[in-house]
């Protein structure tokens, strides 16, 4: 399994971009610790659905970017098991 490299370079970004820690992000979001964040981050795990909303609304995200992010994760898994080639090289965040 590939993981959620892109999700998590994209929410990396986002947290950066706005200024959060881990730790503050995952205050923010309520009943996260900053470990979670650094999961997601790192690309192991997606957020769990009921965090969405919240990193929707406290990252300022778009809905319809963070689908496109989550979508080529997807399609990176699909294509390493369908065509058993490595994914693209992952642009890391700046």
């Amino acid at each position: 399994m590939l993981g959620y490299q892109k999700l998590g370079l994209f929410l990396k970004e986002k947290r950066v971009e706005a200024g959060l820690s881990q730790p503050a992000l995952a205050e923010k979001l309520g009943d996260v610790h900053s470990q979670f964040v650094s999961n997601w981050e790192r690309g192991l795990c997606a957020p769990p659905s009921h965090a969405f909303q919240r990193l929707i609304s406290v990252l300022d995200l778009s809905r319809e970017e963070l689908v496109k992010v989550m979508v080529a994760d997807y399609q990176s898994e699909v294509e390493f098991k369908v065509y058993k080639k490595k994914p693209r090289a992952i642009k890391k965040a700046k």
